[in-house]
């Protein structure tokens, strides 16, 4: 295949799986139906025809912006006056309390700049090596045949054991803790979507915790406290990272509380950014012609052996059909703020209070931003045909001061374990039944995704 893009009539290109779209806005009422059960079928056709449009829900307005200036100057250049919505923090607040995903201003600020360098790719590249023996032990346990596997919960295991060595240095304690926190936010109710007064947004959270908590809590809590004391001789992991990392500006550390709570953020986020571990087998299946190429790569890259972390950067095609595979699913399909003062954006007046919804759900597949936007083709990020493009019309993992944290560490584990398991397997579709995309807070098959597995 050539660098130009395919054609929408080529048969041997399939549609991707996605969601019906409603021809027209849903209502406020079916809108409260709807997200609870999947986010991404209420994005009605004109959403991705046009590239802001607002809309009344009720009293609440609400602007979908898909615009790449817009969605620059809502998440990076005015990013102070775009909160994020209260009532989706408050789905993160029940657990991570203080964590960078549930908090704002200074406390945000200051977990933010403590936390970055302890997930960045100088302090993870060490732990490489470790990731692919992980990956390497999984991938020799799983089993080739007729009998289906359910790759989104195969990967989801190895993803936890991953991030397990990352987070612990591998200790089995920390598992449950990881398997909680990956839930979470939980499945939001329709209460936890509506604007509430403060005082009832603190006692929502209050009442969501799990009474399971407490005692996960007593856990993380030890085994940060064996990591600050004297004499502590084991892996400089990442819970010892936040442990004893100063904030640049003043000097300090974080109050152990918070250390915990900025763990559990970063666990919980971790979990979001690798479901494209379970896509990419998905769309590969679906399109032979582009898995003889990603093979062929692997094969000449890594002639037989595990991958190395000098291998990564020569796996550029691979890399391209991740970054194809994470524009069809992105890891995080919404993003939403509030404005703290009005504004205007694009030219349309956005007065205080609206809800700004940033998509990349809907980004990702606009008609206007892509050509052929909904067909899987990973040569569109050939530099010729990203010519032209704005850089913010692809944000797989958020953008600007809230980019994701993790997303060095994401990208890494991606194509360590995308080699491990391509250079070894081929995935093909288990069943017949549609496949379809759910939207929560990140995105994943509805069901799961039943797959036969092939030795190459």
């Amino acid at each position: 295949m050539s660098g130009t893009l395919v054609s929408e009539a080529d048969p041997a290109w399939p549609v991707p799986a996605m969601p019906p779209r409603p021809a027209r806005p849903l209502s406020m009422l079916e809108l409260l139906r709807t997200v609870p059960t999947n986010s991404l079928a209420v994005c009605d056709e004109p959403l991705f025809d046009e590239l802001v449009v607002k809309r009344h829900y009720l009293a609440q307005p609400v602007c979908f912006v898909s615009d790449p200036a817009g969605v620059r100057q809502i998440l990076i250049d005015k990013f102070d006056n775009y909160p994020r919505v209260s009532s989706i923090r408050r789905l993160f607040e029940t657990d991570l309390r203080t964590g960078t995903l549930a908090s704002e201003g200074e406390t945000w600020r200051r977990h933010r700049r403590i936390a970055t360098p302890t997930i960045d790719h100088r302090s993870l590249r060490p732990d490489v090596p470790d990731l692919v023996a992980i990956a390497e032990g999984m991938a020799d346990g799983l089993p080739v045949g007729e009998a289906p596997v359910d790759i989104e919960r195969w990967v989801g295991g190895l993803a936890t054991l991953l991030w397990n060595r990352v987070v612990t240095g591998g200790d089995p304690a920390g598992l449950p803790i990881l398997r909680w926190l990956s839930k979470v936010p939980h499945k939001p109710r329709a209460i936890d979507l509506v604007p509430v007064p403060a005082w009832l947004g603190r006692r929502l959270v209050r009442h969501r915790r799990d009474p399971a908590l407490a005692e996960l809590d007593r856990q993380l809590h030890a085994m940060i406290a064996a990591r600050k004391a004297p004499g502590y001789d084991g892996p400089q992991d990442l819970l010892y990272r936040l442990a004893h990392m100063r904030d640049r500006g003043d000097g300090q550390p974080l109050p152990d509380g918070e250390v915990r709570d900025e763990a559990a953020s970063l666990i919980a986020g971790g979990a979001a950014s690798v479901r494209a571990l379970t896509w990419i087998w998905y769309l590969l299946a679906l399109h032979p012609q582009v898995e003889a190429r990603f093979h062929a790569e692997l094969d000449a890259v890594l002639g037989g052996r595990v991958p190395t972390p000098e291998d990564l950067p020569k796996l550029v095609y691979t890399r391209r059909v991740l970054d194809e595979v994470m524009r069809l699913y992105p890891p995080i399909p919404a993003i939403l703020r509030q404005a703290a003062a009005g504004d205007v954006i694009c030219g349309h007046r956005i007065r205080r209070g609206t809800i700004v919804a940033v998509l990349p759900w809907v980004i990702h597949r606009h008609r206007r931003l892509w050509p052929e936007p909904d067909r899987f083709d990973p040569d569109r990020f050939l530099e010729e045909n990203s010519a032209g493009r704005p850089k913010l019309a692809y944000l797989p993992f958020a953008a600007g001061p809230r980019v994701c944290v993790g997303a060095s560490f994401a990208l890494t584990q991606l194509l360590t374990t995308i080699a491990v398991l391509g250079r070894r397997f081929r995935f093909r579709l288990a069943s017949t039944a549609p496949v379809v995309p759910f939207g929560a807070i990140s995105l994943q098959p509805k069901g799961g995704l039943p797959v036969r597995v092939e030795r190459r």
